[in-house]
């Protein structure tokens, strides 16, 4: 262990490392920054302590036998403590969606673990709620560490609690703003958190933070409301414990050619609390803020997390602003922010670069899963200088574009608020289609990225081909073709207006005025308002993806350009309200993807894509756990664990969101209908009017679809939908079915059928609303539905036709193993 001296001399190092402004002495909001980051202990608030126990809602901790300690306080406020000796942490899970992922994590059915060192960060009731039951003496060591380094390690993994800390201590409204953590060393799972935050609708969250390849996540045990409150609902209004809503920006942004970006952002802050000193940010630590000003041109005391730099690991992405005069709620200002930085836009390639989507401008902090982003909305002012010589496209729509010098400068503007914000540019090429008034452009690179570059070296090197020898692997003879994203631009501006034509037809009109779209080196895709980045696999044709060995190739190209495209109506024109709501906008759009399959290939290819997903959430994750098993499609990036894997969560939510869209559809067929697809275009036309550029919850989705139901779907006798989302959405299961039937024709042209469907794997209390298929020759109609409320349901019917055989489930109308 490090002398009192040396370590002293780690902390200062340690602090100085951290961006905060610098001021020849430390003001009020620096002297209590660096207390919190380094505090030093009080000896004269020292005490032994036996079975004192503090009680947060439903977890109950114990401190058996020991010593608990203050830290000196900062700002009259005590806001630390630490323990050592013998503990006991226990909790009851609320409900049993937080009883089946606290099972997966830890194996109980109740927590019940061990300590014997506790670091307690606090600003509610703690410090009164423990002196009740000890006697303070000044008996107490001065240079116990383990708070201070407990605080290092976790800005080192990038927790961002210290922040959150911060703005506690300096309110005036404590209760408002109470917090709570306990970071407990148990001898079961290592360091285990229980936090209570009085700023978050979900207030207590167990878990710990575990390794995941290269990276450190944290696992949630439990995350729920206080109080016994109904956790389908503590979202209805996700503005209500936000500090503040920032309802617009006006952002002037420098790219330079090797990269480099700075920009001077104005983001319209509007309080909804008065009093609160210090407002919190998010903003990539990448880029290094150098001043932010309030309305009036003053300079403002800020707090950054460490640089990050290329290391996989983030220390944070907050920023911590300290007002001159206190919030008030209702009273709008603006504050500037100055900033640059490397790393966020990367050049990848002659003409190509690679620019983030998230990160690049101050949005407000939100550091777990809780209120989402995109439950809120701002208007966009943007303006960009980059080099002429390429172009460069943004949300919004283009106000204007000229030349200074070398310089290009565009503004674009949202002619109704967004959820989000981002850009491209680089040496295009630019094609463009028509879909109605709307404009699809692409922007496709004339020249291939690094990656491409690579790719096509490979292929082209007939020196490394000969070097392998007659016995050697070669590279197939088939020319690949230039590799340029901008041979495919017109095809992909082709396709993507063709995604818009179906997907009007059926969610209602495009909500902007044009789409663009361009290629990204990533192998994944981003779909932000009017703006589609893809991955570059989709900008191959059909022989380059063949040659490069890549599979399911209409997965690659229909429906991944299906799947972003569907993200303007999901996730923009109806947002999500919180993590829990987010398979509304990816379930969605995988369920999208694959509908725009069924019309750009046919119905076989559509049911090949959604069987693939049932294989997916059948198969299991990296310890061998079934996919479906992980937890509800509701839990959304809580199942991404260093316990499930990082493809867990899109293996889950995509999938299964997407079936469950699909299972609705299938209930809402109407066989007599020119178009069997009206009920459901219907329905969903409503949802996208409804919540048109709002964000929604499942229950309001679930509310929607209660409104359109039809008799066949109501189960409970009580035009209710709970049935359904108990058990698809807020719950797990694939059942298994077996069909069976014998027929036998009648003398007047009928068939009588007997059988039975008997359904296992799920609880006997499950239900399903079945499509019944009737064969005849090479023909398949639908003539009905059966409700199967039991484990086992006799058939006896008699069917006004002769029909050779029945079938259910030819449309993957549910998302079950079926026998027949």
């Amino acid at each position: 262990m490090p002398s009192r001296g040396l370590f002293a001399a780690l902390l200062l190092v340690f602090t100085s490392t951290l961006g905060y402004a610098q001021t020849p002495s430390p003001s009020g909001a620096a002297t209590v920054w660096n207390s919190l980051l380094a505090p030093a202990m009080d000896p004269t608030k020292s005490a032994h302590v036996e079975n004192v126990t503090i009680v947060r809602d439903a977890v109950r901790i114990t401190l058996l036998d020991g010593r608990l300690q203050l830290a000196q306080p900062v700002n009259g406020v005590v806001f630390g403590a630490v323990f050592h000796g013998a503990g006991r942490v226990e909790a009851t899970p609320p409900n049993a969606l937080e009883g089946q992922q606290l099972r997966l994590f830890t194996k109980q059915d109740k927590l019940n673990m061990t300590f014997t060192e506790a670091t307690f960060s606090f600003t509610d009731g703690f410090l009164d709620e423990v002196s009740k039951q000890v006697k303070w003496q000044p008996s107490g060591p001065a240079a116990d560490d383990l708070y201070a380094n407990r605080q290092k390690d976790r800005e080192d993994i990038g927790a961002e609690y210290l922040p959150r800390l911060f703005k506690s201590v300096l309110s005036p409204n404590r209760e408002r703003t109470a917090y709570f953590l306990a970071d407990l060393k148990t001898k079961e799972k290592g360091w285990v958190e229980v936090r209570y935050d009085a700023l978050q609708p979900e207030e207590v969250r167990i878990g710990r933070w575990a390794d995941l390849g290269a990276y450190r996540v944290h696992d949630v045990w439990m995350n729920f409301p206080a109080g016994g409150r109904d956790f389908r609902h503590v979202y209805d209004d996700p503005a209500a414990r936000q500090d503040f809503l920032i309802p617009g920006y006006q952002i002037n942004t420098h790219l330079a050619d090797n990269a480099d970006l700075n920009a001077t952002a104005k983001a319209t802050v509007q309080p909804r609390y008065s009093g609160e000193p210090i407002l919190l940010f998010a903003l990539d630590s990448n880029l290094r803020v150098s001043s932010v000003k309030d309305g009036q041109g003053r300079s403002l005391e800020f707090f950054q997390a460490r640089e990050r730099k290329e290391r996989s690991q983030s220390y944070g992405d907050y920023v911590a602003v300290a007002l001159k005069e206190p919030t008030q709620a209702g009273q709008d200002q603006v504050l500037e922010f100055q900033y640059g930085g490397k790393h966020v836009v990367v050049k990848v390639g002659s003409g190509n670069f690679f620019c983030q989507s998230f990160g690049w401008y101050p949005t407000a902090f939100a550091s777990e899963p809780g209120v989402d982003a995109f439950a809120f909305r701002s208007n966009f002012d943007l303006t960009f200088r980059n080099p002429k010589k390429y172009s460069l496209v943004a949300t919004g729509n283009k106000v204007s574009d000229t030349i200074d010098g070398k310089e290009l400068i565009s503004n674009w503007k949202s002619d109704i608020p967004l959820a989000t914000a981002g850009f491209a540019f680089g040496d295009y090429k630019i094609t463009t289609e028509k879909v109605g008034d709307v404009t699809v452009q692409v922007y496709a690179n004339r020249e291939p990225d690094d990656l491409l570059s690579s790719i096509q070296k490979a292929f082209d090197n007939p020196l490394s081909d000969l070097a392998r020898g007659p016995g050697g692997s070669h590279m197939s003879t088939v020319s690949l073709g230039n590799l340029t994203p901008a041979a495919l631009g017109k095809t992909i501006s082709i396709e993507t207006a063709n995604t818009l034509r179906v997907f009007e037809s059926y969610f209602g009109p495009y909500p902007y005025k044009q789409l663009a779209v361009t290629n990204i080196i990533g192998s994944y895709g981003q779909g932000w308002p009017g703006l589609l980045y893809l991955g570059w696999f989709t900008f191959l044709d059909s022989t380059q993806q063949h040659e490069l060995g890549l599979k399911n190739q209409v997965g690659l190209t229909d429906f991944f350009r299906g799947h972003e495209s569907s993200h303007q109506w999901w996730g923009h024109r109806v947002g999500w309200k919180s993590y829990h709501d987010q398979w509304l906008s990816e379930g969605f759009a995988e369920f999208s993807g694959k509908l725009y399959v069924q019309y750009r290939q046919n119905q076989k290819e559509f049911l090949t894509q959604f069987r693939k997903d049932k294989e997916l959430l059948n198969a299991g994750d990296i310890k061998s756990h079934q996919i479906d098993s992980l937890g509800p499609i509701w839990m959304g990036q809580r199942i991404r664990s260093s316990e499930t894997g990082p493809g867990s969560y899109q293996d889950l939510i995509y999938s299964k969101g997407g079936y469950v869209l699909q299972m609705l559809r299938e209930q809402l067929v109407d066989p007599r209908n020119q178009d069997s697809d009206h009920l459901f275009k219907d329905m969903m036309k409503d949802y996208c009017k409804t919540f048109d550029n709002k964000p929604a919850s499942t229950e309001d989705f679930k509310s929607i679809v209660e409104k359109h139901m039809t008799r066949n779907m109501d189960l409970d006798g009580n035009h209710k939908m709970d049935w359904f989302f108990n058990q698809y959405v807020y719950g797990t299961g694939i059942p298994h079915y077996a069909f069976h039937t014998s027929l036998d024709a009648t003398a007047d042209g009928k068939t009588h059928v007997k059988g039975e469907i008997t359904r296992a794997g799920v609880p006997d209390t499950w239900k399903d609303v079945i499509p019944l298929y009737a064969h005849v020759g090479d023909k398949t109609m639908r003539i009905g539905t059966l409700s199967v409320t039991r484990p086992k349901e006799p058939l006896d019917l008699t069917l006004p036709l002769k029909v050779d055989r029945l079938s259910i489930n030819d449309h993957e109308d549910l998302l079950a193993e079926v026998k027949q």
